[in-house]
């Protein structure tokens, strides 16, 4: 059989036993032979997860905690945009079982820190195997999980994982560049990472969270006034002060909402900021990682690109230091496949300045990248 695992940083740790719930789902596998494991995105490692216990592992976002994961045979990445995940997993990749971590709430079960792709597979009708886990926010907006289809095969009081990362200097001073272009009252979406934390925390006037991953600097924000209604995300990643501040709120919606491109590319303006491993010189973007080198993944890196640059008022930013580790993002020719398309990139900003895009033939294009990194 095919076993999907809740993935985010809800990942399930150990029962209040101190039974570590991904080393017996190992286990299990290992002793019944034959069975295939599907994850989605891991912030930190699953603890006690064995990819050698599989006779496959199919992983849709490499990197971060998926790395100890990659180094087996047995483990194979298919990559695929974040919001086209629904289709496969309740297609060519879906599994006959769930086994993931839920809260419970007025005597029902619900979603915790993530709702991501699970939701596609409760309307699909895949049964659950979860673990009530205590010290979990309940920030779902979506509707309880039917008792029927969930069996509790324990309880946990490990919370969710802590991931946070704090901005430098240079993260503060591309987001001070990329702040001019994002007006009062527009919707925002920002990627992992120290440069989304900075965006949040220096912005000056209102705005609409509506992103994949929600995280810690969405507290600062509504302190200073500027968050406008309740933020819109898939998951949490953050400190326990923001799992706190989420608990009880209506935030995560399934990757069908959250993702969905036709919503987001309509009604308010729609303000993508995302950044780039490689770029190569008409605007191609490797969101992925360095040759062999994973750091991230694809996600929803493309989704929102896409999503910005359809939006009659909205852009497709991608922002990234002129310099990363000694490296310039600029490259001839990507070393891995391209992640987002050019056609889908407005504008490309460093803390030096921007490069537009949009009215760009590809000589001109070519040309203003050039400016840009001092090519």
């Amino acid at each position: 059989m095919t076993v999907a695992l809740g993935d985010g940083v809800g990942v399930l740790g150990r029962l209040v036993d101190g039974t570590s719930v991904c080393e017996a789902l190992s286990n299990a596998a290992s002793e019944v032979g034959d069975v295939k494991l599907v994850v989605g995105w891991l912030p930190e490692p699953a603890d006690g997860l064995d990819a050698q216990s599989f006779a496959r592992v199919t992983v849709l976002m490499p990197g971060g905690g998926a790395r100890r994961l990659m180094q087996s045979q047995a483990t194979h990445f298919v990559p695929g945009r974040f919001s086209a995940w629904p289709a496969l997993l309740t297609g060519r990749l879906k599994p006959e079982l769930l086994i993931t971590r839920v809260v419970e709430h007025a005597g029902e079960l619900h979603f915790g820190s993530e709702v991501s792709y699970q939701r596609a597979l409760i309307e699909a009708g895949v049964p659950v195997l979860a673990v009530v886990d205590e010290a979990t926010p309940k920030a779902s907006a979506e509707p309880p999980l039917s008792p029927d289809q969930v069996v509790i095969i324990g309880r946990s009081a490990c919370g969710p994982a802590q991931h946070h990362r704090e901005p430098d200097p240079l993260h503060e001073a591309l987001a001070d560049s990329v702040l001019r272009f994002i007006p009062a009252g527009t919707r925002i979406q920002y990627g992992p990472g120290p440069l989304g934390t900075a965006l949040l925390r220096r912005a000056q006037v209102p705005l609409i969270v509506d992103t994949g991953l929600l995280t810690d600097a969405v507290i600062d924000l509504e302190r200073r006034g500027l968050l406008c209604g309740t933020p819109s995300a898939t998951y949490l990643t953050g400190t326990d002060e923001f799992y706190d501040w989420a608990d009880g709120q209506p935030i995560l919606h399934g990757v069908e909402y959250t993702h969905d491109l036709t919503r987001l590319s309509r009604g308010l303006p729609f303000m993508a900021v995302n950044t780039a491993v490689e770029i190569d010189p008409v605007g191609q973007i490797n969101a992925e990682g360095r040759g062999d080198k994973l750091i991230g993944g694809i996600g929803g890196h493309p989704d929102f690109c896409a999503a910005g640059r359809m939006h009659p008022r909205g852009l497709s930013i991608i922002a990234t230091p002129s310099v990363v580790n000694g490296h310039s993002p600029l490259v001839d020719q990507l070393s891995r496949p391209a992640s987002t398309p050019a056609s889908d990139v407005d504008l490309i900003v460093t803390e030096n300045g921007y490069a537009d895009l949009r009215d760009a033939d590809w000589p001109l294009r070519r040309r203003r990248i050039a400016e840009l990194f001092g090519v």
